[in-house]
């Protein structure tokens, strides 16, 4: 779970949580032992505190503590997004989505092999 934290929080902001100013390796590995990571400005300023929390609960150190897969699925952040947006519940006008697409899509992939 702990790697699901890593991944999600590079995810969410773009870079991981773990960092050595002076890019020396034994110093990362000391503050990724201490869990020390944080939530910088801008990165993180669009990113919901349930985000934030989940992200906070997957990267605790001892294992005994950190949030198990059962938990992180009953997470309000995982819940939440569990629920279709107005987006997502729309009829799809994609091209892809129309036949006449997908019957050209085919007749070339028929010439090419």
């Amino acid at each position: 779970m702990w790697a699901a934290g890593v991944i999600l929080y590079i995810l969410l902001c773009g870079f991981p949580p773990f960092r050595s100013p002076e890019r020396d390796q034994d110093e990362l590995f000391n503050i990724i032992q201490l869990g020390q990571f944080e939530f910088l400005a801008p990165y993180w300023d669009n990113i919901s505190d349930a985000a934030k929390d989940l992200v906070r609960h997957l990267l605790v150190v001892d294992p005994k503590k950190r949030y198990t897969a059962h938990q992180v699925l009953q997470h309000p952040w995982i819940e939440m997004a569990g629920h279709p947006s107005t987006v997502n519940s729309q009829k799809d006008d994609s091209p892809s989505s129309d036949g006449r697409f997908q019957s050209q899509h085919k007749k070339v992939a028929e010439q090419v092999s």
